[in-house]
């Protein structure tokens, strides 16, 4: 899922909780409706009709139908839509002031819309929001002025000093989220960045920086953890310890550039007749090291025959078309034998076959 994909889904669920707190405002206005008019049955029968009618059959169905048309622009127009919501919310509130008004108070219901728009957070959302409102109040002072009639001029004011007071509040939270979200960036980019560099340094501590393979002491990491666990289950582990032929004497003729080359090649042929099992490593100058778990002897001399036979015969262009050849001490593990003579074990074998042909 792309970054993309994943603000189109946020939006779309805030949008649907705004919209269900919509439905939620249109539900609570008719469940009091409801109860007043059952009051009023009993305390002003002669005024029921009216009340029925203009208090809340028309306001319900407006408020239902502005709800109803934003249903359906999401399901058919599915995009981000915060002016139209924040539009929606306005009107809501002047059905409700303009249904009831004689409730003391309902002006305030104007506070909501801004406070929907907050959740846009923009302050140009927020300064809609806070425009509709006033407009929307300033039309219906202007067009039904009985509105107004039991408010006083100082109440008039402070509604509008309130409406203003949340506006310049909610734009000062608008910038303290903005901060904390750019604060929230930085760190999170300062850890992903140390995480990156960490990675990296745990890795060149564990590989060889010319060979790419696993060094010494990473070498011996994995064979300590794995006599044991081969020691405790029972399971085959053999060791090779590799070592290129007169390698001096190609860095005393051709200079250690080419030699650094050499061990390059050597290292990838050797890493590609391995399978994804076998832990190689330089374990030292030439020398190389290979850990065969869950492996017999056998299988891991086919292995390593096939790797031997496989770097024998690659001509080097820098070494004049001269071919290098690696010998060979492979090991098997035996139950209770110790590290390092599991290891010694090898490397007598090395050398034993650096005299005589491969064991």
């Amino acid at each position: 899922m792309t970054k993309g994909q994943e603000l189109f889904e946020d939006v779309g669920k805030w949008q649907r909780k705004i919209m269900n707190g919509y439905w939620i405002v249109v539900l609570i206005s008719l469940v009091a409706e409801i109860v007043a008019l059952i009051i009023k049955m009993k305390l002003e029968p002669e005024n029921v009709q009216y009340y029925l009618i203009y208090t809340m059959v028309i306001p319900t169905c407006v408020q239902v139908t502005l709800v109803t048309a934003n249903e359906l622009l999401e399901r058919y127009y599915r995009k981000s839509r915060p002016y139209t919501i924040i539009l929606t919310g306005t009107l809501i509130g002047a059905v409700l002031i303009y249904s009831n008004t004689t409730v003391i108070g309902i002006q305030y219901v104007m506070m909501i819309p801004m406070l929907i728009a907050a959740f846009q957070f923009t302050k140009k959302h927020l300064t809609f929001a806070f425009l509709m409102v006033i407009a929307e109040l300033a039309i219906m002072y202007i067009l039904f002025p009985l509105i107004w009639t039991h408010m006083t001029i100082f109440e008039r004011f402070t509604l509008f000093y309130i409406l203003s007071g949340e506006y310049l509040i909610l734009v000062q939270l608008l910038h303290r989220g903005s901060d904390m979200l750019e604060r929230l960036i930085r760190t999170s980019r300062s850890e992903h960045d140390l995480l990156i560099k960490n990675t990296i340094m745990e890795r060149l501590s564990k590989t060889d920086a010319l060979t790419d393979l696993y060094n010494h002491r990473t070498f011996h990491e994995y064979l300590d953890h794995l006599i044991d666990y081969c020691a405790t289950n029972t399971i085959p582990l053999q060791i090779a310890v590799i070592d290129i032929d007169n390698f001096k004497s190609i860095n005393d003729t051709y200079g250690h550039t080419v030699g650094d080359i050499i061990l390059k090649r050597v290292a990838d042929i050797l890493q590609q007749s391995l399978t994804s099992d076998e832990i190689i490593a330089r374990y030292g100058g030439e020398e190389f090291a290979i850990i065969f778990p869950a492996k017999t002897l056998e299988q891991a001399f086919d292995i390593c025959e096939h790797a031997r036979e496989s770097i024998s015969q690659i001509d080097h262009m820098e070494m004049e078309g001269r071919r290098v050849t690696v010998s060979i001490g492979l090991s098997g593990y035996v139950h209770g034998m110790s590290k390092s003579r599991f290891f010694s074990d090898a490397d007598s074998l090395l050398y034993q076959a650096k005299k005589e042909p491969f064991l």
